[in-house]
């Protein structure tokens, strides 16, 4: 408390963030006729001074105006805010701003029909070598405050964060980024950004959903009808995978077998290992290996090996590039039963489509003719419309472009049929037995089993399919 006259009293809150001042009535106050001239000079010389007096112990904050207008009009007994000091603002802390779901939670996908896929739960993070999985925002910085003493009062600095990470993922130069060492998926662990090249789950189930995963998927259990495993690593499956699909880029291992209810069940780069294939399709890119294949439509670009206890191939068709080997093929019932080899079984699917195509275009170019000729006659009898002038423009420039997409189409199954044509190699190695009903496809030439044979290898030599001893 500051008593800057008799009756001018000044006092600071103890925090000295604010002043305040109180007149207090003089014993004998002047009577109105009694305030001359000279008087009100005194009054205002004497609140100069004043002011002056209080500014020397205030010095932020001070309401000038106030003040003078308070010393002038003498206002007494009142207890006036004339003063009030600058609060600090404090720094606010920085924080680490995550760029992946770190609340992921099971929920079904909303179709654009507004109906609910519910095997679709989007539960894994995926990320790619070198992204950007978490970032340090700085703390802001604050503002000094000021009692209206002028004493400076200090703002509070804001936290500065850690990151806290683990395996496969690293914190660049700058101490602001961490970001992934390989693709796989990110999850947030007691705190900790870490990043796994593989996933695991019980089974594929609608607790799961399908999975989508820039790595390697162990499944402890099944996968189940109707789901959907894609993976960029290998897929390895304890259980069985029953009417469920699998596309990946490493090799796909399935210990118990495939059930694929006639399905496109396997669509993979790597190598495929199984107990059994029944009923199912597989597009492999390197080898497959089961005890056995049953009614499945299976292509792989090296070798199909059916060997084991069982070792047998039965009904549909199995076509490899380089070598099918089985100890069984057929059935004593004639199950029909088609083995290929010699040519990489995508272009035997290429020479088939662009057969189709080529028929369908030559249905169209008949089309085309007859409309023609019927515009043709119309035009020998009477004069064409602008309608049928336009229609039959249009027709031509259809047909002209018909025909080169056939030419085109053409040569290249013509290229396929040579290549085919000159295919040398391929084997099938039979350790057992081949009964009737099976086909042998060997490049461009077949033979046909009629009769039950032993222990043989077939191979093509100058054109015609030959048999060998195993």
């Amino acid at each position: 408390m500051y008593k800057i006259s008799p009756n001018i009293i000044l006092e600071i809150t103890r925090d000295g963030m604010e002043g305040y001042i109180t007149l207090v009535e003089p014993e004998t106050p002047i009577l109105e006729n009694e305030k001359t001239h000279e008087n009100t000079e005194n009054v205002k010389m004497n609140v100069e001074e004043l002011f002056n007096k209080i500014k020397d112990i205030i010095k932020i904050g001070l309401k000038e105006d106030e003040l003078k207008l308070l010393l002038s009009n003498q206002y007494y007994n009142e207890k006036v805010c004339i003063a009030e000091g600058i609060k600090p603002i404090d720094g606010k802390d920085g924080y680490i701003k995550y760029h992946f779901d770190i609340d992921k939670k099971l929920a079904p996908k909303l179709l654009e029909n507004d109906t609910v896929d519910y095997r679709e739960l989007g539960i894994i993070n995926n990320v790619r070598k070198g992204d950007i999985l978490a970032e340090l925002i700085p703390p802001t910085e604050g503002r000094n405050g000021y009692k209206v003493t002028g004493e400076l009062i200090p703002y509070k600095k804001g936290k500065t964060p850690r990151f806290k990470y683990g395996k496969n993922v690293k914190l660049l130069d700058n101490g602001m980024y961490l970001v992934s060492k390989t693709d796989g998926l990110v999850e947030l662990k007691d705190g900790r950004v870490i990043v796994s090249e593989v996933f695991e789950v019980a089974d594929v189930d609608n607790k799961v959903g399908n999975i989508n995963f820039n790595g390697s998927v162990i499944v402890r259990g099944n996968v189940l009808n109707g789901f959907r495993v894609i993976a960029d690593g290998d897929v390895k499956v304890k259980g069985v995978v029953e009417g469920a699909y699998i596309e990946n880029t490493g090799d796909v291992i399935v210990e118990r077998g495939i059930q694929g209810y006639n399905r496109f069940t396997i669509n993979t780069k790597g190598n495929v290992v199984t107990k059994f294939v029944e009923n199912a399709k597989l597009d492999v890119g390197r080898n497959v290996t089961a005890e056995a294949i049953m009614h499945s439509e299976v292509s792989c670009k090296d070798s199909i090996i059916a060997l084991g206890k069982r070792g047998l191939i039965v009904g549909g068709i199995c076509r490899a590039e380089k070598e099918i080997r089985a100890n069984i093929v057929g059935s004593s019932m004639a199950t029909t039963t088609i083995l290929e080899v010699g040519v990489d079984p995508h272009i035997r699917t290429r020479k088939e489509e662009l057969k189709n195509n080529m028929d369908v275009i030559e249905e169209n170019l008949n089309k085309v003719a007859k409309s023609l000729v019927l515009l043709d006659n119309l035009k020998k009898t009477t004069r064409l419309d602008d309608d049928k002038v336009q229609m039959y423009i249009k027709l031509l420039k259809t047909k002209e472009s018909l025909l080169e997409e056939l030419n085109r189409l053409k040569n290249e199954y013509e290229t396929i049929e040579v290549n085919i044509e000159n295919a040398k190699k391929g084997r099938i190695k039979v350790a057992e037995i081949v009964y009737p009903g099976v086909r042998i496809v060997i490049g461009n030439s077949a033979f046909y089993v009629r009769d039950v044979m032993k222990r043989c290898t077939f191979y093509r030599d100058e054109g015609e399919i030959k048999v060998g001893p195993y």
